[in-house]
């Protein structure tokens, strides 16, 4: 029970990585909403986490419209009586050669996993902050430290996560908030379709990440989820402005 008292908001949790840390949060015994786009995949996050043990609800949040993140923040707060750690795990991938792509598109991608960063710490770290301080973890990518073929805009909205959450660390520190960001390489949900279709399909992908990640194959969620527990617990009370590679390897 790692999170036992913890009050969480956790937005873009409905499926994916996003899923498994709710889980590990509710078997950690935080107290946490989830907030997707997607309100039914949200409920039915919600109810696996009470299956688990934790109290959950769910919520329905556009990370690309700033009154809905303004929104969310405020009725978990209200609901679960404060707020101690944010949790920002919303994301959105698309792929294509620089030449080709379409500013509709950059600026989608840049919205969700950029902008919608931004809005959830504007409006939770002073919640948390209220709260006598906890933890912010974003969610960057492997792809936001080392870039790819026909992954700019990917690569570069994940890199603005990174210096975003370096940055709202030395910010938010005199209010005893930790600001950090877990970087995934290539774990196993569909999130990662565009890439992998990029690349040419599933079978060269996986030839691909055998021959990349010295542990020989991709994580899962699972894999990823402990480490946003970690980052969550008083485990972590002295590390802030870091960025934690869960990658099997791949960067070293």
């Amino acid at each position: 029970m790692r999170l036992s008292g913890k009050r969480a908001l956790l937005i873009g949790a409905a499926t994916g990585i996003g899923r498994a840390t709710a889980i590990e949060f509710a078997r950690n015994g935080a107290s946490q909403v989830i907030a997707d786009i997607n309100k039914d995949a949200a409920e039915d996050c919600a109810a696996l986490c009470r299956a688990a043990g934790g109290a959950a609800i769910a919520l329905q949040c556009d990370v690309r419209d700033e009154a809905s993140v303004r929104s969310v923040v405020e009725t978990a707060g209200a609901t679960l009586g404060g707020l101690d750690t944010l949790v920002y795990l919303a994301g959105l991938q698309r792929t294509g050669l620089i030449e080709q792509f379409d500013a509709e598109t950059w600026d989608a991608i840049f919205d969700v996993n950029a902008r919608g960063t931004f809005f959830a710490a504007k409006y939770a770290g002073p919640a948390i902050a209220r709260a006598g301080g906890g933890a912010i973890i974003t969610t960057s990518s492997l792809a936001g430290l080392r870039g790819a073929a026909g992954m700019a805009s990917y690569a570069a909205a994940k890199g603005a996560v990174i210096a975003f959450t370096v940055a709202l660390a030395q910010e938010l520190a005199p209010h005893n908030i930790r600001v950090n960001s877990v970087l995934p390489g290539w774990i196993d949900t569909p999130f990662n379709a565009p890439a992998i279709d990029l690349m040419g399909g599933v079978e060269a992908h996986a030839e691909i990440v055998r021959r990349v990640v010295p542990l020989g194959r991709q994580g899962t969620p699972e894999d990823v989820a402990p480490i946003y527990v970690f980052l969550a617990s008083e485990e972590a009370r002295y590390i802030t402005a870091k960025s934690m590679m869960v990658d099997g390897g791949m960067a070293h």
